[in-house]
């Protein structure tokens, strides 16, 4: 209950009171908003498994090209993002054309096998999905 202020009224929200729990409210809110969109742009990439082009297979970029299975996490909050299966030039994976997939299970997903043919690449990985990448989404850099 309200204690009474001294000439016996019940306290009231002063309009001073109100304006700082709204100035409160507002920077907790935007804080939060910050932290939220931050979390889902930044991320922390581990790559999980790669491959190699073999030498008998030859794109028209005259590259030699990497697959691999990245593991994603958000950079603040340390959540679980999906697995990307990643292809092109780069031997870290930093960069190429990006697949992104769910994965359920103990383990990450491995790639198990690949097939590198001259209109793209098929990757295998151990948990059962496979993916078919065209060449002309990971030629000339991307």
């Amino acid at each position: 209950m309200d204690e009474p202020d001294a000439r016996g009224r019940p306290r009231r929200w002063s309009p001073r009171g109100l304006v700082g729990v709204a100035t409160g409210l507002i920077i907790g809110m935007a804080g939060t908003a910050v932290v939220a969109w931050t979390d889902g742009e930044l991320r922390d990439t581990k790559v999980i498994s790669r491959i190699r082009q073999p030498a008998s297979v030859r794109y028209p970029d005259g590259s030699i090209h990497h697959a691999g299975v990245v593991r994603v996490r958000s950079w603040i909050l340390n959540r679980h993002r999906p697995y990307e299966v990643v292809i092109g030039r780069d031997p870290g994976l930093s960069y190429g054309h990006s697949v992104t997939f769910e994965a359920t299970g103990e383990s990450p997903p491995r790639i198990s096998g690949a097939e590198w043919r001259p209109d793209g690449v098929r990757i295998r990985l151990d948990s059962g999905h496979e993916v078919f990448v065209p060449a002309q989404k990971f030629l000339g850099g991307r």
